[in-house]
């Protein structure tokens, strides 16, 4: 199959089943990496299939949610300073792919406007540079299994849980998982989850904080995927939340 655009668009339609796809001016190499990231984890968490309606890039997602306002458009689209509350140095290579939310509900992966401006080999030089973010920073599908993670936590609440935040008590999390980890309780997770998958692959999973975030998260989808009502909060992909999108 050759590596286009529309190739892509109908593999992530037809093999990966999600509705509503626009990958126009994104590097097809990039886009191939995301694919090749979301099969994997498909096939690790299957009921993550079915809450992915949609993934694009900028524009496409902003008109399909009808948004006025999106996550760090101005940092993205002028390049300018950055001037919010992030440690020094910290990383926004973890951004490119990032996850939407609309009404309560998980629906979407964006690509943002800074990786759509480069091709994959300057995404990859992007992130080996960065140096606030996980480990394995050569691992480039690492930066897309870290929005795997949000959607995990996203769908079941796991931040937010006594049982992770017990995990992570009076763990140094900046010498453990990554500087970018410090910023939010939610970004500990999903940098945390990014280098378990990495590891996991790479065989060199130890024991200590990665590994048992890991276990946590994967114990966790375990109850929600062999309980009816909560397997059900994963699965919002029907013919309903479907229906109601602006775009065909």
């Amino acid at each position: 199959m050759l590596l286009t655009t529309a190739n892509l668009e109908n593999y992530a339609k037809n093999v990966l089943g999600i509705p509503y796809v626009n990958f126009e001016g994104i590097d097809p190499k990039t886009v191939k990496m995301v694919l090749k990231v979301l099969k994997e984890a498909f096939n690790r968490y299957p009921l993550l299939a079915n809450s992915l309606v949609t993934i694009g890039n900028k524009e496409y997602l902003n008109n399909y949610f009808n948004l006025t306002y999106f996550a760090d458009y101005n940092i993205w689209e002028n390049n300018n300073e950055i001037d919010i509350n992030f440690p020094k140095f910290a990383s926004f290579v973890t951004l490119h792919l990032y996850y939407y939310q609309h009404n309560n509900q998980f629906l979407g992966i964006g690509i943002l406007p800074l990786l759509e401006k480069h091709n994959f080999n300057e995404f990859k030089q992007l992130v080996l540079n960065d140096k606030a973010t996980i480990k394995h920073r050569e691992i480039i599908e690492a930066n897309f299994w870290h929005e795997i993670g949000h959607m995990l936590d996203f769908i079941m609440g796991i931040s937010n849980s006594y049982g992770f935040q017990k995990i992570i008590n009076n763990h140094d999390i900046e010498k453990e998982i990554s500087l970018y980890a410090t910023t939010s309780i939610k970004e500990t997770l999903a940098e945390a989850f990014a280098e378990y998958i990495v590891e996991v692959k790479l065989n060199e999973l130890k024991d200590g904080l990665i590994k048992d975030i890991g276990n946590y998260i994967n114990n966790t989808y375990y109850i929600y995927a062999n309980n009816y009502f909560l397997r059900k909060q994963f699965m919002i992909k029907d013919k309903y939340i479907i229906k109601r999108k602006r775009l065909k």
